[in-house]
């Protein structure tokens, strides 16, 4: 399966499975400063690390809208599905209208031109938070990297194309931001409210399953370790609390589920 399609009230809604991330997946030992390798083995429990990339599309308001684009086909070879699984929607990317970026990791943007520099979205526009764009901006200035410089040139040279969102902006009806600060100083996911029915888009606010159990433990390219963690439990327990419908980046493939809490820690309850 490469989209998983549902409703949330009126809006349509599928995750699109645009691959897998060995980035994530492997050598977890380095991906979590402080804890130990045979820590991480225990929380593991014999199951196998989680690298999905799992990319949500929406179709409000007649506007079609995807957060984030992965690798795309000039990354990695697990990777690169977004395109097929539009198709499976009987949808191009040339039909996309907005592209959320909810953060500027390399899996999360890579996609957005191919190998040649071709926009792969050729239609749409882009939305991200300011603070985003002003730490990657600042960054990729400040490093001589040729994947850094490429950046700086990819998206100085899409400026006119951007706008910034801030948390509770709409960005179409029925679908507005969330502050998710700490991954990244400008990290940010969606809420999908319709018909009496929610979805919340967390994105990287965990990478691994062991994670919900061990809040504590932060990930290797966390911008703000101490905030990611206390931004994890705040939104972890908002989940619980209110029993949402969850959406994870990296879960395993559609990455949908419900958090709970048992004997004090948080649970993952992934969809049938």
């Amino acid at each position: 399966m490469t989209a998983h399609q549902m409703k949330i009230g009126d809006i349509d809604v599928a995750i699109l499975h645009e691959g897998e991330s060995d980035l994530i997946a492997n050598n977890l030992a380095a991906r979590y400063p402080g804890v130990s390798p045979a820590r991480i083995a225990a929380a593991l429990a014999g199951q196998k690390p989680s690298g999905s990339l799992n990319l949500p599309y929406f179709n409000s308001g007649g506007k079609h809208i995807i957060a984030d684009v992965g690798f795309g086909e000039a990354g990695r070879p697990s990777a690169g599905g977004a395109a097929a699984a539009l198709g499976s929607l009987d949808l191009s990317p040339a039909d996309i209208d907005i592209v959320y970026l909810t953060h500027f990791h390399g899996d999360h943007i890579a996609g957005l031109a191919d190998a040649d520099g071709a926009l792969s979205f050729p239609n749409a526009r882009y939305m991200t938070t300011q603070a985003e764009w002003d730490e990657w901006i600042a960054r990729w200035s400040a490093s001589d990297a040729p994947q850094d410089q490429a950046n700086l040139a990819l998206f100085t040279s899409l400026r006119d194309k951007f706008s910034f969102a801030s948390a509770g902006d709409e960005i179409a009806p029925g679908i507005s931001v969330v502050d998710l600060k700490g991954h990244t100083r400008g990290h940010s996911g969606l809420l999908v409210e319709s018909g009496g029915e929610r979805l919340l888009q967390v994105v990287d606010l965990l990478h691994q399953p062991f994670q919900f159990a061990n809040t504590g433990w932060h990930f290797s390219f966390d911008s703000d370790p101490e905030l990611a963690v206390e931004t994890r439990r705040r939104i972890l327990q908002h989940c619980a609390d209110e029993d949402l419908l969850t959406l994870f980046y990296h879960m395993p493939f559609p990455g949908l589920g419900r958090v709970s809490i048992e004997d004090g820690a948080f649970v993952w309850n992934p969809i049938a």
